[in-house]
């Protein structure tokens, strides 16, 4: 007896050789047909601002603190002509709508132009934007369960005065250097020091240490990204009764840490159970850490109707 045939994939839909679809300058296309010119400042020179973000049950978390958070990017680089917040957010929706993702990973990325190698000045413009989404997986449940290992490397996080930390630019490039310093050494992850030695952020996430029955974190202006994920769980923590510090904080501080974590979009809450080798609260995640994680999927589940 015949077996039925196999219903071929929806269009947008990721299986085989079938790819997802891009939204480009306010089209939707095939992922094999997104593209813009190698003129591009944003490739040519990293002139452009992204923002990454989650998607539940098909709503977008704090998107509307996403979108602000692009624009106050966009400004702080000079960029004009962004799209407003309403056809970002259109444009986000039909993205998901198009690719029939619920749950995504969704990044949005505003590039200053076309221009010429060479010319640091002149796009004639207008911006490209460009939106993708990949379906959410998140980390392996091992990371949160057990923990990570990170390491500080040589490599220092640029000065505010050279780019200011609450721009999410595409030039990342000191970044990617770190992260691969951290490997090498094992580490899942780098947080870098800033020019006095204090911790600031990860090449990708926000930085937490837990001492006292404290939570110490570094403040915006001295190096970090305002972090969605790390104004949230600010909140949670303090409606919990946490005492939470936004100050500068010495790398000596490890030694007395009882908790570090990271928070970003994809990883949420992620324990961190060794710094450059060395083991923090005994090598095991730690209580605040679960609990913060918890109320933060939590809050992620009556926000966007994820059951």
């Amino acid at each position: 007896m015949r077996g039925r045939e196999a219903r071929p994939p929806r269009r947008g839909q990721v299986r085989g050789d079938v790819s997802l679809l891009v939204h480009v300058n306010g089209r939707l296309v095939p992922e094999s047909e997104a593209s813009i010119s190698v003129f591009d400042r944003g490739f040519l020179f990293g002139d452009a601002v992204f923002e990454s973000m989650r998607a539940v049950a098909g709503t977008v978390f704090r998107l509307e603190r996403h979108v602000a958070r692009l624009r106050r990017s966009a400004e702080g680089i000079g960029l004009e002509a962004l799209p407003p917040p309403a056809t970002i957010g259109a444009g986000v929706a039909g993205l998901l709508r198009g690719n029939a993702l619920l749950d995504a990973r969704i990044r949005v990325t505003v590039t200053r132009g076309p221009g010429r190698p060479g010319d640091y000045l002149d796009a004639p413009g207008p911006p490209n934007v460009v939106m993708s989404a990949t379906p959410f997986t998140g980390l392996d449940p091992v990371h949160h369960e057990r923990g990570v290992a990170i390491a500080v490397p040589r490599r220092r996080q640029i000065p505010p005065a050279a780019l200011d930390p609450s721009i999410k630019s595409t030039s990342r490039l000191n970044l990617v250097l770190a992260r691969r310093e951290a490997r090498a050494q094992g580490g899942f992850e780098a947080v870098l020091l800033d020019a006095d030695g204090c911790l600031t952020e990860g090449t990708a996430s926000n930085f937490f240490l837990a001492a006292t029955g404290r939570l110490f974190t570094p403040p915006v202006p001295e190096g970090v990204l305002p972090g969605v994920t790390r104004e949230v769980i600010i909140v949670l923590a303090r409606a919990a009764g946490i005492d939470v510090a936004e100050e500068p904080i010495p790398a000596s501080r490890l030694l007395d840490a009882e908790e570090v974590f990271l928070t970003n979009t994809s990883w949420e809450v992620l324990p961190v159970v060794s710094v450059d080798g060395r083991s923090i609260g005994g090598g095991r995640p730690g209580p605040m850490a679960r609990d913060l994680l918890r109320r933060y999927r939590d809050l992620l589940r009556r926000e966007c109707g994820g059951g």
